[in-house]
């Protein structure tokens, strides 16, 4: 009788990238390539081409702070439009008054950003595929890396799955769908997994 005890909720995640890295597909020659992250910056490897990108994962607020010459109060106006935050000047209206003026558009550092979910396939930071992704009835299967296609196929492959000691109540499996947990879907999708492993 084969048994494995849970992991934690988080290590298998896109938080990942941090620490263990998410393997994904090079968008300049679909190559495996590797995402990782530190505190400041996310960074991509392609281990096939040598690509790289960084991309910087502080969140940044852009606004225009400015004095009306119409009514002379103060105001702050949040720029939204991607667009427009690459324009060092732009034409704002007062908040107040509505009069329309010149003023410089300030960037500043708001927060880290924490990666989102892994959705469609795609990693999050720079959007590229999965390097372990495949389907199952046409629903996505994938794994983050190798140690977690590994973690995968022992857990579905077990007889009996046991929560970590100690832990809090969610665990890393709280993240399967359903039909990979499903007992009559088991069998099938230890199968494809096996075969991304080997691919």
């Amino acid at each position: 009788m084969s048994r494995i005890i849970d992991k934690p909720y988080f290590t298998y995640s896109a938080y990942s990238a941090l620490t263990l890295g998410i393997q994904a597909k090079c968008s300049k020659c679909q190559g495996a390539g590797v995402v990782t992250a530190d505190r400041d910056n996310a960074f991509f490897r392609c281990h096939g081409c040598g690509h790289q990108m960084t991309r910087d994962r502080t969140v940044y607020r852009y606004d225009v702070h400015n004095q009306c010459r119409n009514c002379g109060r103060y105001y702050r106006v949040e720029i939204q439009d991607e667009a427009k935050r690459r324009f060092p000047v732009l034409h704002v209206a007062c908040p107040y008054c509505k009069t329309r003026m010149p003023g410089e558009v300030q960037r500043t550092a708001q927060s880290f950003s924490y990666a989102a979910e892994i959705r469609d396939g795609k990693e999050p930071y720079f959007g590229l595929e999965l390097w372990f992704l495949s389907s199952f009835q046409g629903k996505p299967v994938w794994a983050v890396n190798r140690e977690h296609l590994g973690y995968l196929i022992d857990y579905l492959s077990a007889d009996l799955r046991e929560k970590p000691f100690g832990f809090p109540r969610r665990t890393q499996a709280d993240h399967l769908p359903t039909f990979m947990k499903t007992a009559k879907n088991r069998e099938r999708i230890v199968k494809l997994l096996k075969k991304m492993q080997k691919g």
